[in-house]
């Protein structure tokens, strides 16, 4: 081997060893930021926390598989500052929206999307983002490191049944290492509808295996096919939402589930309005049921 081709080897293999799991839009905004410290801000600095935040969660590597640039993951994290504590202390929101390809198409269908509305933490510009699996260092990178898991394990899940187990648990395991003074992580049954309680209903609810296993149906056996067989894939999306249903009737309560209609309702209606009129009157009784939240919204399928 010459030396050209040998430089060419190593920067390809270089390349592959290093090639990291998401491709996430990252935006911080502060478009009404309000709080006694507000005008002393320098808006500046949100430019660099957004830099800061797209470089740690694209560059780092979260798993041990290697993926191509096709093979990316798409998401987007949004985080709106709606108020200074101080002139480095901040509140707002989190917008996290993540999303898969289907098979052998041009269409990405959303897996997860969820607003965060419990966030406070410091920042002071061109802030070093340190992180350790096992400990909690900062809010920011142990919150991007959270929801990066997640949407991990929720990407795996997709693609291989239970597939996404590591991640869930990684997760958890960083709302865990949070200290309680630190909002949106508290693992108190007082308080169910936070960080942690989000990645248990994935992982340790009771129901959680049947929610995650509608996951893989319902995308790699139900999606991913109906650019072969559109009738066996609407009979597997239809199998899997009826298995929801029985998770449903047993239990409200669970997180996962009781969100599912805000980032797939839209979707629901638009791939079960081109089917037949008898797998539309199913689809719509087990939908209204599901999420009767956007019930008005499934009734275009009458």
């Amino acid at each position: 081997m010459n030396r050209y081709w040998l430089i060419l080897w190593f920067v390809c293999v270089f390349t592959i060893l290093n090639a990291q799991e998401f491709n996430c839009r990252v935006s911080v905004t502060a478009p009404k930021m309000t709080g006694e410290y507000a005008s002393q801000v320098n808006k500046n600095i949100f430019t660099t926390l957004e830099q800061g935040i797209a470089a740690f969660i694209n560059e780092n590597k979260w798993t041990e598989y290697n993926f191509d640039a096709h093979e990316k993951i798409e998401c987007s994290i949004q985080l709106v500052i709606e108020k200074a504590l101080a002139v480095d202390q901040f509140a707002g929101k989190i917008y996290i929206q993540l999303s898969r390809p289907v098979f052998n198409s041009t269409y990405t269908t959303p897996i997860f999307a969820y607003q965060d509305q419990d966030l406070a933490f410091k920042y002071s510009e061109n802030q070093t983002f340190d992180y350790d699996e096992s400990s909690y260092l900062w809010t920011i990178t142990s919150l991007v490191a959270f929801y990066a898991n997640l949407m991990l394990g929720i990407t795996f899940d997709t693609y291989a049944l239970q597939g996404g187990t590591p991640y869930y648990i990684k997760a958890l395991n960083i709302a865990g290492t949070a200290p309680s003074s630190e909002s949106g992580w508290s693992t108190s049954s007082k308080d169910t509808r936070n960080r942690y309680w989000l990645a248990n209903s994935y992982y340790n609810d009771p129901n959680s295996n049947v929610f995650r296993n509608f996951l893989y149906q319902y995308h790699r056996l139900g999606l991913d096919i109906m650019h072969q067989d559109l009738t066996a894939g609407y009979n597997v999306v239809l199998s899997s939402l009826e298995s929801l249903q029985e998770v449903h009737r047993k239990s409200t309560n669970m997180y996962c589930l009781n969100i599912i209609g805000m980032y797939k309702s839209t979707e629901f209606v638009n791939m079960f309005s081109a089917a037949e009129a008898d797998i539309k009157q199913k689809a719509l009784k087990i939908l209204q049921f599901l999420d009767p939240t956007n019930s008005s919204k499934y009734e275009n399928l009458q």
